[in-house]
């Protein structure tokens, strides 16, 4: 990891500590190689660290101050925010002013939100076991998946329920309209990721298939990193990203057994293609959160942990050490995933919390890859925009600006026409990276 003033000067140093990788540009596209030409705009990350200074090359545009928020998705002009059993929609029209809207409130409990691609209908994952009945349902559900008819926001409407995972519902789903038009609903309930495909004429989603990679063989001693459900997989998120050719490929951050690449081109009849979990003996494993993008001429998966917790089923799990890392590596070869680089914290780079009850977890959160950058939402420090444009960069990352405050214990971060948009403690703020113009068009798929 590095803290950088400005992306050129490093490119220029290829013996700058801890550089690994070329300086060369080939393969470098041009938006990544417009950040690296503007990186002369950039404070100097590390003084401004130095100087306790709430953040650089960060700044607030505006905030809905409205009590803790989590899960967040954006569309256009909203941004769908999940607050315990109600998820808000937020008008983010005026960039500086976030206004509620509506709210979705006929739910158990909602633990993420992922909105269609036209933003008419929202999909909410509950991963409760034995939840109570929802207004107005049918219950007593086990968790599942929710269908909101979103198109007029000030009055959602349920449209569709799918139970979801024996033990315990989705805590997160990602959605997915192909280039011939279905439309795919992804659900981590832990053992296994469902697939749904949604039918809009019926207002129904239909399973069809699940991917469940059952036990992994793994050589790390979990009674050295405390490694929660070793040597099983535990699928918590995925990415789902469609390639030019048509093959549709799932990236799942399966906790302690790392990172899994899945050929779902055929929805119905997922095949692994590839894993990764050579996580370092100082490491806790514990992927929560994973994103792909092309950058080049290589495919990039990024992923963050989440580490801190001091009680799991009563057992004492957390040390207040535990590393607190986001991970990089190349795809391009899914069958083969090869680790390039890591990141931790320039302030702390573990969990910062011990078993006291009271202390505030500083574990990195949801992330969201774009533009070559690394949005990483950091609980109780923020949010960090990490640069991973280049070849050098994704071996050695480089901090390029933060944001945190007492206040700002931050759960998710997206990306909406160039503004950042953060939930947490707080509630939900608006911010802007230096490179990053308001009205660019640049949208997360969170």
């Amino acid at each position: 990891m590095r803290v950088a003033v400005g992306l050129a000067l490093v490119l220029l140093a290829p013996g700058f500590a801890g550089c690994v990788g070329t300086t060369s540009e080939e393969g470098i596209d041009a938006a990544s190689q417009d950040a690296v030409n503007a990186s002369d705009e950039l404070e100097d990350v590390q003084e401004a660290l130095d100087a306790g200074e709430p953040s650089a090359n960060v700044d607030v545009l505006g905030a809905w101050k409205n009590g803790v928020s989590e899960e967040a998705d954006p569309h256009q002009d909203k941004i769908f925010v999940d607050r315990g059993d109600k998820v808000a929609i937020l008008d983010v029209s005026k960039k500086d002013d976030p206004e509620k809207v509506g709210e979705i409130a006929d739910l158990p409990t909602a633990l993420d939100v992922k909105v269609s691609d036209d933003g008419n209908y929202a999909f909410i994952g509950d991963d409760t076991s034995g939840s109570t009945e929802a207004t107005g349902g049918t219950g007593p559900f086990t968790g599942g998946v929710y269908v909101f008819d979103v198109s007029d926001p000030r009055s959602p409407e349920r449209v569709a329920y799918a139970p979801v995972g024996a033990d315990r519902g989705p805590h997160m789903v990602y959605y997915q309209q192909t280039g011939d038009g279905r439309e795919l609903v992804f659900s981590a309930s832990g053992n296994d990721v469902t697939i749904h495909e949604f039918d809009r004429d019926a207002d129904e989603l239909e399973e069809l298939a699940s991917y469940e990679p059952g036990q992994l063989a793994q050589d790390r001693d979990p009674n050295r990193v405390g490694a929660l459900y070793n040597p099983q997989a535990w699928l918590h998120d995925m990415f789902v990203m469609e390639e030019e050719d048509g093959t549709l490929m799932m990236y799942v951050a399966a906790w302690d057994a790392g990172l899994h690449i899945v050929d779902v081109t055929d929805p119905g009849s997922p095949e692994q293609l590839g894993t990764w979990s050579d996580f370092g003996d100082d490491e806790a494993g514990n992927l929560h959160t994973v994103a792909t993008d092309w950058i080049g001429d290589r495919r990039i998966t990024v992923g963050s942990v989440e580490v801190g917790f001091a009680v799991v089923g009563g057992t004492l799990y957390a040390t207040g050490d535990e590393k607190s890392v986001t991970y990089v590596w190349d795809t391009t070869d899914p069958d083969q995933p090869e680790l390039l680089g890591t990141w931790t914290n320039p302030v702390d780079p573990t969990s910062g919390r011990d078993y006291a009850p009271d202390e505030e977890i500083s574990s990195t959160h949801n992330l969201q890859l774009e533009n070559g950058r690394i949005y990483q939402a950091h609980y109780d420090l923020g949010v960090w925009v990490i640069d991973v444009s280049t070849p050098a960069h994704q071996s050695d990352p480089a901090t390029v600006g933060y944001h945190y405050t007492d206040e700002m214990g931050t759960w998710d971060v997206v990306l909406n026409d160039g503004v950042m948009y953060t939930s947490g403690d707080v509630g939900v703020k608006a911010l802007t990276f230096a490179l990053d113009e308001p009205g660019n068009g640049l949208f997360s798929r969170a």
